[in-house]
Protein backbone atom coordinates (compact mmCIF):
# COMPACT_ATOMS: atom_id res chain seq x y z
CA UNK A 1 0.00 0.00 0.00
CA UNK A 2 3.00 2.01 0.63
CA UNK A 3 4.06 2.09 -2.94
CA UNK A 4 0.25 2.24 -4.08
CA UNK A 5 -1.30 5.76 -4.18
CA UNK A 6 -4.33 6.83 -4.76
CA UNK A 7 -3.19 8.06 -8.42
CA UNK A 8 -1.83 4.73 -9.15
CA UNK A 9 -5.12 2.97 -7.30
CA UNK A 10 -6.97 4.80 -9.98
CA UNK A 11 -5.66 3.90 -12.68
CA UNK A 12 -5.53 0.09 -12.03
CA UNK A 13 -9.57 0.82 -11.50
CA UNK A 14 -10.05 2.13 -14.51
CA UNK A 15 -8.05 -0.62 -16.41
CA UNK A 16 -9.85 -3.52 -14.44
CA UNK A 17 -13.40 -1.51 -14.59
CA UNK A 18 -14.66 -2.63 -18.05
CA UNK A 19 -13.29 -6.00 -17.95
CA UNK A 20 -14.97 -7.32 -14.82
CA UNK A 21 -17.97 -4.88 -14.22
CA UNK A 22 -19.23 -5.38 -17.71
CA UNK A 23 -23.02 -6.95 -16.96
CA UNK A 24 -23.67 -9.71 -19.54
CA UNK A 25 -27.54 -9.23 -19.48
CA UNK A 26 -29.56 -11.87 -18.65
CA UNK A 27 -30.80 -13.43 -21.46
CA UNK A 28 -35.20 -14.11 -21.68
CA UNK A 29 -35.10 -17.86 -22.47
CA UNK A 30 -36.72 -20.87 -21.43
CA UNK A 31 -34.16 -21.99 -18.80
CA UNK A 32 -33.78 -23.64 -15.55
CA UNK A 33 -30.34 -22.00 -14.92
CA UNK A 34 -32.23 -18.76 -15.12
CA UNK A 35 -31.30 -17.22 -11.40
CA UNK A 36 -33.17 -13.93 -10.45
CA UNK A 37 -31.06 -11.90 -7.54
CA UNK A 38 -33.08 -8.87 -6.46
CA UNK A 39 -31.85 -6.10 -4.43
CA UNK A 40 -34.44 -3.71 -3.27
CA UNK A 41 -33.85 -0.20 -4.85
CA UNK A 42 -33.39 2.57 -3.55
CA UNK A 43 -34.66 6.05 -2.77
CA UNK A 44 -32.87 8.72 -5.00
CA UNK A 45 -32.74 11.03 -2.03
CA UNK A 46 -29.27 12.48 -3.02
CA UNK A 47 -26.31 9.97 -2.60
CA UNK A 48 -25.62 6.56 -1.54
CA UNK A 49 -24.66 6.14 2.61
CA UNK A 50 -22.95 3.41 3.71
CA UNK A 51 -26.09 1.43 4.66
CA UNK A 52 -26.96 1.61 0.78
CA UNK A 53 -22.90 -0.25 0.10
CA UNK A 54 -23.84 -2.57 2.55
CA UNK A 55 -26.91 -3.84 0.57
CA UNK A 56 -25.97 -3.46 -2.91
CA UNK A 57 -22.39 -5.29 -2.22
CA UNK A 58 -23.97 -8.19 -0.75
CA UNK A 59 -26.13 -8.76 -4.34
CA UNK A 60 -22.83 -8.12 -6.38
CA UNK A 61 -21.28 -10.87 -4.72
CA UNK A 62 -24.02 -13.52 -5.17
CA UNK A 63 -24.51 -12.17 -8.50
CA UNK A 64 -21.18 -12.71 -9.78
CA UNK A 65 -21.00 -16.11 -7.74
CA UNK A 66 -24.25 -17.86 -9.83
CA UNK A 67 -22.29 -16.12 -13.09
CA UNK A 68 -19.30 -18.03 -12.33
CA UNK A 69 -21.58 -20.92 -12.09
CA UNK A 70 -22.72 -20.79 -15.33
CA UNK A 71 -26.37 -19.57 -14.74
CA UNK A 72 -28.38 -17.08 -16.38
CA UNK A 73 -28.47 -13.84 -14.01
CA UNK A 74 -31.11 -11.56 -13.51
CA UNK A 75 -29.53 -8.40 -11.47
CA UNK A 76 -31.25 -5.23 -12.40
CA UNK A 77 -31.63 -2.06 -10.51
CA UNK A 78 -33.77 0.83 -10.70
CA UNK A 79 -35.12 3.99 -8.38
CA UNK A 80 -38.11 4.03 -6.22
CA UNK A 81 -38.75 7.91 -7.27
CA UNK A 82 -41.68 9.29 -5.96
CA UNK A 83 -42.43 10.43 -2.58
CA UNK A 84 -42.58 13.42 -0.16
CA UNK A 85 -38.73 13.98 0.42
CA UNK A 86 -38.32 14.63 -3.25
CA UNK A 87 -40.80 16.87 -3.48
CA UNK A 88 -39.96 18.78 -0.10
CA UNK A 89 -36.26 19.12 -1.34
CA UNK A 90 -37.75 20.71 -4.30
CA UNK A 91 -40.25 23.10 -2.18
CA UNK A 92 -37.03 24.51 -0.20
CA UNK A 93 -34.87 24.90 -3.37
CA UNK A 94 -37.92 26.19 -5.61
CA UNK A 95 -36.88 23.99 -8.01
CA UNK A 96 -39.37 20.91 -9.84
CA UNK A 97 -39.21 17.21 -7.89
CA UNK A 98 -38.26 16.00 -11.80
CA UNK A 99 -35.25 17.87 -11.60
CA UNK A 100 -34.16 17.58 -8.04
CA UNK A 101 -35.51 13.35 -8.38
CA UNK A 102 -33.16 12.86 -11.88
CA UNK A 103 -30.30 14.91 -10.73
CA UNK A 104 -30.18 12.64 -7.80
CA UNK A 105 -30.21 9.34 -9.90
CA UNK A 106 -27.66 10.76 -12.14
CA UNK A 107 -25.49 11.35 -9.19
CA UNK A 108 -26.05 7.69 -7.38
CA UNK A 109 -26.26 5.85 -10.78
CA UNK A 110 -22.43 7.58 -11.12
CA UNK A 111 -21.62 6.47 -7.94
CA UNK A 112 -22.87 2.40 -8.31
CA UNK A 113 -20.73 2.88 -11.52
CA UNK A 114 -17.62 3.91 -9.84
CA UNK A 115 -18.29 1.05 -7.37
CA UNK A 116 -18.09 -1.56 -9.68
CA UNK A 117 -21.99 -2.69 -9.28
CA UNK A 118 -22.68 -5.42 -11.57
CA UNK A 119 -26.43 -4.44 -12.56
CA UNK A 120 -27.96 -4.79 -15.82
CA UNK A 121 -28.13 -1.12 -16.64
CA UNK A 122 -30.51 -1.77 -19.68
CA UNK A 123 -33.30 -3.15 -17.09
CA UNK A 124 -33.11 0.30 -15.47
CA UNK A 125 -36.49 1.57 -14.36
CA UNK A 126 -38.01 4.84 -12.42
CA UNK A 127 -41.33 4.75 -10.68
CA UNK A 128 -41.56 8.31 -11.36
CA UNK A 129 -41.05 7.75 -15.83
CA UNK A 130 -44.99 7.94 -17.01
CA UNK A 131 -43.86 5.23 -19.10
CA UNK A 132 -43.37 3.33 -15.59
CA UNK A 133 -46.67 4.91 -14.02
CA UNK A 134 -48.76 3.76 -16.73
CA UNK A 135 -48.21 0.41 -15.63
CA UNK A 136 -49.05 1.57 -12.43
CA UNK A 137 -52.28 3.06 -13.37
CA UNK A 138 -52.93 -0.17 -15.61
CA UNK A 139 -52.50 -2.21 -11.60
CA UNK A 140 -54.86 -0.18 -10.15
CA UNK A 141 -57.35 -0.26 -12.86
CA UNK A 142 -57.53 -4.26 -12.52
CA UNK A 143 -58.05 -4.03 -8.93
CA UNK A 144 -60.73 -1.34 -9.63
CA UNK A 145 -62.33 -3.84 -11.84
CA UNK A 146 -62.47 -6.64 -9.47
CA UNK A 147 -63.82 -4.16 -6.77
CA UNK A 148 -60.58 -4.08 -4.80
CA UNK A 149 -60.29 -0.47 -5.21
CA UNK A 150 -62.84 1.97 -3.17
CA UNK A 151 -63.10 5.01 -2.16
CA UNK A 152 -64.79 5.90 1.01
CA UNK A 153 -64.88 8.51 3.77
CA UNK A 154 -63.42 8.04 6.81
CA UNK A 155 -61.07 9.71 10.01
CA UNK A 156 -57.78 9.39 8.54
CA UNK A 157 -53.98 9.87 9.67
CA UNK A 158 -53.01 13.32 9.35
CA UNK A 159 -49.29 14.20 8.59
CA UNK A 160 -49.34 17.96 9.81
CA UNK A 161 -45.67 18.17 8.72
CA UNK A 162 -45.66 16.56 5.37
CA UNK A 163 -49.09 17.77 5.01
CA UNK A 164 -50.36 14.30 3.80
CA UNK A 165 -52.36 11.25 4.70
CA UNK A 166 -50.97 8.13 6.29
CA UNK A 167 -51.77 4.31 6.23
CA UNK A 168 -51.65 2.94 9.98
CA UNK A 169 -49.07 0.88 8.95
CA UNK A 170 -47.01 4.27 8.66
CA UNK A 171 -48.27 5.48 12.11
CA UNK A 172 -45.36 4.06 15.04
CA UNK A 173 -46.61 2.72 18.59
CA UNK A 174 -46.06 6.67 19.88
CA UNK A 175 -48.64 7.66 17.57
CA UNK A 176 -45.62 9.58 14.89
CA UNK A 177 -45.11 9.85 11.45
CA UNK A 178 -42.64 6.86 10.12
CA UNK A 179 -40.83 9.84 8.04
CA UNK A 180 -41.66 12.83 10.06
CA UNK A 181 -41.56 12.26 13.32
CA UNK A 182 -44.18 14.24 13.76
CA UNK A 183 -47.13 13.68 16.12
CA UNK A 184 -50.12 12.22 13.64
CA UNK A 185 -53.40 13.79 14.08
CA UNK A 186 -57.01 12.89 12.95
CA UNK A 187 -58.83 13.98 10.07
CA UNK A 188 -61.83 13.34 7.95
CA UNK A 189 -61.19 12.73 4.32
CA UNK A 190 -62.53 11.05 1.43
CA UNK A 191 -60.22 8.87 0.76
CA UNK A 192 -59.10 5.66 -1.74
CA UNK A 193 -58.56 1.95 -0.31
CA UNK A 194 -57.09 -1.18 -1.62
CA UNK A 195 -59.06 -4.02 -0.37
CA UNK A 196 -56.41 -6.13 0.91
CA UNK A 197 -58.69 -7.89 3.46
CA UNK A 198 -60.37 -10.11 0.37
CA UNK A 199 -56.73 -11.82 0.36
CA UNK A 200 -55.70 -11.90 4.10
CA UNK A 201 -56.12 -15.46 4.34
CA UNK A 202 -54.34 -16.31 1.21
CA UNK A 203 -51.62 -13.95 2.33
CA UNK A 204 -51.26 -15.73 6.07
CA UNK A 205 -51.30 -19.40 3.96
CA UNK A 206 -48.58 -18.28 1.71
CA UNK A 207 -46.41 -18.14 4.66
CA UNK A 208 -46.47 -21.94 5.54
CA UNK A 209 -45.72 -22.11 1.31
CA UNK A 210 -42.87 -24.78 0.96
CA UNK A 211 -41.41 -22.28 -1.76
CA UNK A 212 -39.89 -20.30 0.86
CA UNK A 213 -36.71 -20.41 2.66
CA UNK A 214 -34.77 -18.50 5.09
CA UNK A 215 -37.07 -16.43 5.97
CA UNK A 216 -37.03 -16.90 9.68
CA UNK A 217 -38.09 -14.63 11.82
CA UNK A 218 -39.97 -12.77 8.82
CA UNK A 219 -42.89 -15.41 8.57
CA UNK A 220 -43.35 -14.67 12.40
CA UNK A 221 -43.57 -10.79 11.84
CA UNK A 222 -45.21 -11.40 8.59
CA UNK A 223 -48.17 -13.58 10.53
CA UNK A 224 -48.47 -10.95 13.46
CA UNK A 225 -49.00 -8.31 11.20
CA UNK A 226 -51.46 -9.94 9.02
CA UNK A 227 -53.53 -12.16 11.74
CA UNK A 228 -55.16 -15.33 11.70
CA UNK A 229 -57.83 -14.67 9.94
CA UNK A 230 -60.77 -15.97 12.59
CA UNK A 231 -63.61 -13.77 11.65
CA UNK A 232 -64.54 -10.91 9.44
CA UNK A 233 -65.35 -7.40 9.21
CA UNK A 234 -67.81 -4.93 7.80
CA UNK A 235 -69.41 -1.55 7.64
CA UNK A 236 -72.55 -0.76 9.42
CA UNK A 237 -74.53 1.98 7.99
CA UNK A 238 -74.71 4.48 11.07
CA UNK A 239 -78.50 5.52 10.95
CA UNK A 240 -78.94 9.16 9.60
CA UNK A 241 -79.82 12.52 12.39
CA UNK A 242 -78.97 10.08 15.42
CA UNK A 243 -75.27 11.68 15.60
CA UNK A 244 -76.74 15.32 14.88
CA UNK A 245 -74.28 17.89 12.71
CA UNK A 246 -71.44 16.13 14.10
CA UNK A 247 -68.54 15.77 10.97
CA UNK A 248 -68.05 12.12 11.40
CA UNK A 249 -68.15 9.09 8.37
CA UNK A 250 -71.41 7.48 7.51
CA UNK A 251 -70.60 3.98 8.51
CA UNK A 252 -69.25 1.81 11.51
CA UNK A 253 -66.61 -0.84 11.20
CA UNK A 254 -67.06 -3.86 12.70
CA UNK A 255 -65.32 -6.69 13.68
CA UNK A 256 -66.84 -10.49 14.99
CA UNK A 257 -65.58 -13.54 14.99
CA UNK A 258 -69.76 -14.60 15.11
CA UNK A 259 -70.59 -13.72 11.61
CA UNK A 260 -73.43 -17.29 11.40
CA UNK A 261 -75.01 -14.64 14.51
CA UNK A 262 -75.36 -11.70 13.02
CA UNK A 263 -78.83 -11.77 12.85
CA UNK A 264 -78.69 -11.71 17.00
CA UNK A 265 -76.85 -8.78 17.17
CA UNK A 266 -77.93 -6.49 20.51
CA UNK A 267 -75.44 -3.85 21.02
CA UNK A 268 -72.15 -2.15 19.81
CA UNK A 269 -69.54 -1.47 22.15
CA UNK A 270 -67.20 1.23 21.08
CA UNK A 271 -64.15 2.40 23.14
CA UNK A 272 -63.24 6.14 24.15
CA UNK A 273 -60.71 5.90 21.18
CA UNK A 274 -63.38 5.31 18.96
CA UNK A 275 -64.88 8.50 17.13
CA UNK A 276 -68.41 8.11 18.37
CA UNK A 277 -66.61 8.05 21.87
CA UNK A 278 -64.85 11.25 20.97
CA UNK A 279 -68.34 13.39 20.57
CA UNK A 280 -68.75 12.65 23.98
CA UNK A 281 -68.05 15.43 27.07
CA UNK A 282 -68.20 12.75 29.40
CA UNK A 283 -65.11 10.19 29.28
CA UNK A 284 -64.57 7.72 32.11
CA UNK A 285 -62.15 7.17 34.60
CA UNK A 286 -61.16 3.93 36.33
CA UNK A 287 -63.95 2.66 37.32
CA UNK A 288 -66.63 0.59 35.41
CA UNK A 289 -68.14 3.32 32.58
CA UNK A 290 -70.96 2.52 30.64
CA UNK A 291 -73.39 4.89 28.65
CA UNK A 292 -75.53 4.68 25.83
CA UNK A 293 -74.90 6.71 22.69
CA UNK A 294 -77.74 8.87 20.52
CA UNK A 295 -76.10 7.24 17.69
CA UNK A 296 -77.38 3.93 16.36
CA UNK A 297 -76.44 1.50 13.64
CA UNK A 298 -78.50 -0.46 11.12
CA UNK A 299 -78.06 -4.30 10.98
CA UNK A 300 -77.82 -4.86 6.73
CA UNK A 301 -78.97 -8.33 7.58
CA UNK A 302 -82.09 -7.42 9.72
CA UNK A 303 -82.97 -3.75 9.24
CA UNK A 304 -83.25 -3.32 12.67
CA UNK A 305 -81.09 -0.13 14.68
CA UNK A 306 -78.73 -1.49 17.01
CA UNK A 307 -78.06 0.87 20.21
CA UNK A 308 -74.17 1.54 20.61
CA UNK A 309 -72.81 2.06 24.13
CA UNK A 310 -69.68 4.04 25.03
CA UNK A 311 -68.27 1.55 27.92
CA UNK A 312 -64.57 0.51 29.49
CA UNK A 313 -66.31 -2.50 30.83
CA UNK A 314 -65.20 -4.75 27.77
CA UNK A 315 -62.09 -5.98 26.36
CA UNK A 316 -62.38 -5.05 22.66
CA UNK A 317 -60.45 -7.07 19.91
CA UNK A 318 -56.90 -6.31 19.31
CA UNK A 319 -56.30 -3.03 17.56
CA UNK A 320 -60.04 -2.56 17.58
CA UNK A 321 -62.51 -0.03 19.11
CA UNK A 322 -65.41 -1.25 18.78
CA UNK A 323 -67.37 -4.63 19.86
CA UNK A 324 -70.10 -6.64 18.28
CA UNK A 325 -72.68 -7.74 20.97
CA UNK A 326 -74.38 -10.90 20.60
CA UNK A 327 -75.55 -12.34 23.74
CA UNK A 328 -75.57 -15.91 23.99
CA UNK A 329 -72.70 -16.41 20.79
CA UNK A 330 -69.93 -15.17 23.73
CA UNK A 331 -69.55 -14.71 27.55
CA UNK A 332 -68.34 -11.02 27.14
CA UNK A 333 -71.61 -10.69 25.67
CA UNK A 334 -73.47 -12.09 28.16
CA UNK A 335 -71.68 -10.53 30.88
CA UNK A 336 -72.65 -7.02 29.63
CA UNK A 337 -75.83 -7.99 28.13
CA UNK A 338 -77.05 -8.90 31.93
CA UNK A 339 -75.12 -5.77 33.50
CA UNK A 340 -77.44 -4.07 31.63
CA UNK A 341 -80.76 -6.03 32.90
CA UNK A 342 -81.70 -8.23 30.12
CA UNK A 343 -82.01 -11.74 30.11
CA UNK A 344 -79.21 -13.84 27.89
CA UNK A 345 -80.83 -15.47 25.02
CA UNK A 346 -80.23 -19.36 23.78
CA UNK A 347 -78.95 -19.87 20.71
CA UNK A 348 -78.97 -23.08 19.74
CA UNK A 349 -77.37 -24.04 16.44
CA UNK A 350 -75.11 -27.23 14.90
CA UNK A 351 -71.67 -26.80 13.88
CA UNK A 352 -72.84 -27.62 10.31
CA UNK A 353 -75.50 -25.16 10.60
CA UNK A 354 -73.02 -22.48 11.90
CA UNK A 355 -70.41 -22.99 8.96
CA UNK A 356 -72.95 -22.67 6.72
CA UNK A 357 -74.60 -19.69 8.30
CA UNK A 358 -71.42 -17.98 8.18
CA UNK A 359 -70.88 -19.17 4.80
CA UNK A 360 -73.92 -17.41 4.26
CA UNK A 361 -73.66 -14.39 5.74
CA UNK A 362 -70.20 -13.43 4.11
CA UNK A 363 -71.50 -14.30 0.98
CA UNK A 364 -73.74 -11.73 1.45
CA UNK A 365 -71.83 -9.08 2.68
CA UNK A 366 -69.33 -9.01 -0.25
CA UNK A 367 -72.87 -8.96 -2.16
CA UNK A 368 -73.64 -5.90 -0.13
CA UNK A 369 -70.25 -4.41 -0.98
CA UNK A 370 -70.02 -4.08 2.76
CA UNK A 371 -66.91 -6.88 3.90
CA UNK A 372 -67.76 -10.43 4.61
CA UNK A 373 -63.82 -11.47 4.19
CA UNK A 374 -61.94 -13.72 6.41
CA UNK A 375 -59.57 -11.36 8.20
CA UNK A 376 -58.15 -10.92 11.76
CA UNK A 377 -59.33 -8.25 14.12
CA UNK A 378 -55.86 -5.65 13.68
CA UNK A 379 -55.97 -6.28 9.77
CA UNK A 380 -57.33 -3.40 7.54
CA UNK A 381 -57.70 -2.26 3.92
CA UNK A 382 -54.69 -0.37 2.47
CA UNK A 383 -55.13 3.29 2.35
CA UNK A 384 -53.37 4.93 -0.63
CA UNK A 385 -54.68 8.04 -1.35
CA UNK A 386 -52.16 10.78 -0.78
CA UNK A 387 -52.64 14.49 -1.22
CA UNK A 388 -49.46 15.55 -2.97
CA UNK A 389 -48.37 16.43 -6.53
CA UNK A 390 -45.14 13.98 -6.88
CA UNK A 391 -46.80 10.61 -6.88
CA UNK A 392 -48.86 8.40 -9.56
CA UNK A 393 -52.08 10.40 -10.66
CA UNK A 394 -55.10 7.92 -9.17
CA UNK A 395 -56.60 6.95 -12.86
CA UNK A 396 -60.58 8.08 -12.15
CA UNK A 397 -63.05 11.18 -12.90
CA UNK A 398 -65.62 12.16 -10.92
CA UNK A 399 -68.62 12.74 -13.34
CA UNK A 400 -71.88 14.16 -11.99
CA UNK A 401 -73.92 12.15 -14.19
CA UNK A 402 -72.21 8.96 -14.28
CA UNK A 403 -69.97 8.93 -10.58
CA UNK A 404 -67.03 7.23 -10.64
CA UNK A 405 -65.27 6.70 -13.82
CA UNK A 406 -62.48 4.60 -14.47
CA UNK A 407 -60.05 6.32 -17.19
CA UNK A 408 -59.67 4.07 -20.27
CA UNK A 409 -56.37 1.93 -20.04
CA UNK A 410 -56.03 3.19 -24.17
CA UNK A 411 -55.86 6.68 -22.60
CA UNK A 412 -53.16 6.23 -19.91
CA UNK A 413 -50.85 7.36 -18.78
CA UNK A 414 -52.69 10.39 -16.57
CA UNK A 415 -49.75 12.35 -16.68
CA UNK A 416 -48.51 14.75 -13.77
CA UNK A 417 -49.04 18.48 -14.88
CA UNK A 418 -45.58 19.79 -15.87
CA UNK A 419 -44.27 22.56 -13.89
CA UNK A 420 -43.45 25.73 -15.97
CA UNK A 421 -39.73 26.74 -15.40
CA UNK A 422 -38.56 25.68 -12.02
CA UNK A 423 -40.63 27.35 -9.85
CA UNK A 424 -42.49 24.70 -7.58
CA UNK A 425 -45.50 25.79 -5.44
CA UNK A 426 -47.86 23.37 -6.66
CA UNK A 427 -48.09 20.67 -3.44
CA UNK A 428 -51.55 19.42 -4.33
CA UNK A 429 -53.11 18.19 -7.88
CA UNK A 430 -56.41 20.16 -6.53
CA UNK A 431 -54.54 23.30 -6.92
CA UNK A 432 -54.06 22.62 -11.06
CA UNK A 433 -57.31 23.66 -12.68
CA UNK A 434 -55.47 22.69 -16.22
CA UNK A 435 -55.03 19.03 -14.41
CA UNK A 436 -58.52 18.41 -12.99
CA UNK A 437 -60.76 19.77 -15.76
CA UNK A 438 -61.04 16.75 -17.99
CA UNK A 439 -64.30 15.27 -20.27
CA UNK A 440 -66.28 12.58 -18.78
CA UNK A 441 -64.73 9.44 -20.80
CA UNK A 442 -68.12 7.62 -20.25
CA UNK A 443 -71.07 10.78 -21.48
CA UNK A 444 -67.79 13.28 -22.57
CA UNK A 445 -69.87 16.00 -20.28
CA UNK A 446 -67.21 18.16 -18.00
CA UNK A 447 -65.87 16.41 -15.05
CA UNK A 448 -62.90 16.55 -12.75
CA UNK A 449 -60.39 14.07 -12.12
CA UNK A 450 -59.19 13.07 -8.90
CA UNK A 451 -56.70 15.05 -7.25
CA UNK A 452 -55.06 12.00 -4.52
CA UNK A 453 -51.75 10.79 -6.08
CA UNK A 454 -50.95 7.01 -4.72
CA UNK A 455 -49.01 6.04 -1.49
CA UNK A 456 -45.48 5.22 -3.51
CA UNK A 457 -45.59 1.69 -1.58
CA UNK A 458 -47.91 0.82 -4.68
CA UNK A 459 -45.44 1.73 -7.05
CA UNK A 460 -42.90 -0.44 -5.18
CA UNK A 461 -45.31 -3.28 -4.87
CA UNK A 462 -44.55 -4.65 -8.33
CA UNK A 463 -41.22 -3.43 -9.84
CA UNK A 464 -39.80 -6.56 -9.63
CA UNK A 465 -42.54 -8.35 -12.19
CA UNK A 466 -41.23 -4.61 -14.67
CA UNK A 467 -37.86 -5.44 -14.40
CA UNK A 468 -38.60 -9.18 -15.88
CA UNK A 469 -39.82 -6.94 -18.76
CA UNK A 470 -39.11 -3.12 -18.93
CA UNK A 471 -39.40 -2.34 -22.16
CA UNK A 472 -42.76 -3.72 -22.81
CA UNK A 473 -45.13 -0.96 -24.37
CA UNK A 474 -48.28 -3.05 -24.43
CA UNK A 475 -48.12 -4.34 -20.78
CA UNK A 476 -47.52 -4.42 -17.64
CA UNK A 477 -45.22 -7.51 -18.49
CA UNK A 478 -44.98 -10.50 -20.57
CA UNK A 479 -46.44 -13.33 -19.11
CA UNK A 480 -44.14 -15.57 -20.58
CA UNK A 481 -41.00 -13.72 -19.41
CA UNK A 482 -42.26 -13.23 -16.25
CA UNK A 483 -42.44 -17.33 -15.90
CA UNK A 484 -39.25 -17.32 -17.04
CA UNK A 485 -37.18 -15.70 -14.02
CA UNK A 486 -40.47 -15.94 -11.38
CA UNK A 487 -40.39 -16.06 -8.03
CA UNK A 488 -37.53 -14.33 -7.24
CA UNK A 489 -34.33 -16.62 -6.57
CA UNK A 490 -33.02 -13.92 -3.74
CA UNK A 491 -34.40 -10.60 -2.45
CA UNK A 492 -31.86 -8.89 -0.19
CA UNK A 493 -33.01 -5.70 1.89
CA UNK A 494 -33.58 -4.34 5.35
CA UNK A 495 -35.73 -5.74 7.84
CA UNK A 496 -37.59 -2.26 8.28
CA UNK A 497 -39.44 -3.57 5.30
CA UNK A 498 -40.70 -7.14 6.86
CA UNK A 499 -43.59 -5.66 7.48
CA UNK A 500 -45.19 -2.92 4.70
CA UNK A 501 -43.77 -3.24 1.56
CA UNK A 502 -42.72 -7.26 2.12
CA UNK A 503 -47.24 -7.36 2.58
CA UNK A 504 -47.78 -5.38 -0.05
CA UNK A 505 -45.35 -6.56 -2.25
CA UNK A 506 -47.46 -10.35 -1.15
CA UNK A 507 -50.49 -9.39 -2.04
CA UNK A 508 -50.00 -7.47 -5.74
CA UNK A 509 -48.46 -11.24 -6.38
CA UNK A 510 -51.61 -12.72 -4.90
CA UNK A 511 -53.61 -10.89 -6.74
CA UNK A 512 -51.94 -11.36 -10.14
CA UNK A 513 -51.31 -14.93 -9.59
CA UNK A 514 -55.15 -15.25 -9.09
CA UNK A 515 -55.68 -13.47 -12.16
CA UNK A 516 -53.31 -16.03 -13.75
CA UNK A 517 -50.30 -13.53 -14.86
CA UNK A 518 -47.73 -14.87 -12.36
CA UNK A 519 -46.65 -18.45 -11.77
CA UNK A 520 -46.97 -18.51 -8.23
CA UNK A 521 -48.86 -17.01 -5.45
CA UNK A 522 -45.65 -15.84 -3.49
CA UNK A 523 -43.08 -13.57 -5.34
CA UNK A 524 -39.76 -14.27 -3.30
CA UNK A 525 -38.09 -18.05 -2.59
CA UNK A 526 -35.44 -16.68 -0.54
CA UNK A 527 -35.03 -13.42 1.68
CA UNK A 528 -31.52 -12.21 2.76
CA UNK A 529 -31.90 -9.46 5.36
CA UNK A 530 -28.60 -7.99 5.97
CA UNK A 531 -29.25 -5.85 9.07
CA UNK A 532 -29.04 -1.83 9.66
CA UNK A 533 -25.95 0.38 8.98
CA UNK A 534 -26.50 3.09 11.39
CA UNK A 535 -25.63 6.67 12.12
CA UNK A 536 -26.70 9.46 14.54
CA UNK A 537 -29.91 11.32 14.23
CA UNK A 538 -30.79 14.46 16.00
CA UNK A 539 -35.00 14.97 16.46
CA UNK A 540 -36.73 18.47 18.31
CA UNK A 541 -38.14 17.37 21.23
CA UNK A 542 -42.10 17.58 20.98
CA UNK A 543 -42.22 17.93 16.82
CA UNK A 544 -40.02 15.17 16.17
CA UNK A 545 -38.31 16.94 13.45
CA UNK A 546 -35.15 15.83 12.15
CA UNK A 547 -32.09 18.32 12.32
CA UNK A 548 -28.59 18.16 10.31
CA UNK A 549 -25.81 17.61 12.48
CA UNK A 550 -24.53 21.28 11.85
CA UNK A 551 -27.97 22.61 13.48
CA UNK A 552 -26.53 21.26 16.97
CA UNK A 553 -24.31 21.06 19.60
CA UNK A 554 -23.07 20.06 22.60
CA UNK A 555 -24.14 21.27 25.93
CA UNK A 556 -22.62 19.91 28.44
CA UNK A 557 -23.85 15.56 28.12
CA UNK A 558 -27.04 16.80 26.25
CA UNK A 559 -27.53 18.34 22.61
CA UNK A 560 -29.43 21.16 21.72
CA UNK A 561 -30.90 22.67 18.78
CA UNK A 562 -27.90 25.86 17.46
CA UNK A 563 -29.97 28.82 17.30
CA UNK A 564 -32.39 28.59 19.94
CA UNK A 565 -31.10 26.36 22.50
CA UNK A 566 -33.92 23.72 22.46
CA UNK A 567 -33.39 20.46 23.68
CA UNK A 568 -32.65 17.49 21.38
CA UNK A 569 -32.98 14.03 21.19
CA UNK A 570 -30.32 12.12 20.10
CA UNK A 571 -30.12 8.34 19.02
CA UNK A 572 -28.39 5.49 16.78
CA UNK A 573 -30.89 4.68 13.48
CA UNK A 574 -30.53 3.45 10.38
CA UNK A 575 -29.05 5.67 8.16
CA UNK A 576 -31.63 7.77 6.25
CA UNK A 577 -31.58 11.00 3.64
CA UNK A 578 -34.74 11.97 5.49
CA UNK A 579 -33.07 11.99 9.04
CA UNK A 580 -29.77 13.41 7.92
CA UNK A 581 -27.35 10.79 9.31
CA UNK A 582 -26.08 8.92 6.27
CA UNK A 583 -22.27 8.60 5.69
CA UNK A 584 -21.16 9.41 2.05
CA UNK A 585 -19.43 6.40 0.56
CA UNK A 586 -17.48 8.81 -1.73
CA UNK A 587 -15.03 9.25 1.21
CA UNK A 588 -13.84 5.82 0.13
CA UNK A 589 -13.27 6.93 -3.42
CA UNK A 590 -11.17 9.69 -2.81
Amino acid sequence: DKLIDDNIRHQIEAYWSPKICNQKPAKTLKNPENHYVLSMFPYPSGALHMGHVRVYSISDSVSRFHKMRGKNVLHPMGWDAFGLPAENAALERNISPATWTMSNIDRMKRQFVRMGCDFDWNREIKTCDPEYYKWTQALFLKLFKRNLAYQKESYVNWDPVDKTVLADEQVDKNGCSWRSGAKVEKKLLKQWFIRTTAFSESLFKGLDDSILKEWRDIIKIQKHWIGEPTGTSMDFEIVPGTIGSADVPRNLNIWTDKPAFVDNIKFIAVSKDNFLAKLEAEQPGTESFHKVLDAKVINPFTKEHIPIYFTNMIEFPRSRDTFVGIPGACETSNNFWEQLGNDVPVLNLTSEAVDEKTQKTMEQARNMNIGGFKVSENLRDWLISRQRYWGTPIPIVHCNSCGTVPVPEEQLPVMLPPIKGDDFKLQNLKNSQEFLDVPCPNCGSPAMRESDTMDTFVDSSWYFLRYTDPHNDKEMFSKEKAEEFLPVNLYIGGKEHAALHLYYARFINHFLHSEGLVPTREPFRQLLVQGMVMGRSFRKKGSGQYLKNDEVEKAGKNWVERESKTPVVATWEKMSKSKHNGVDPEDMFA
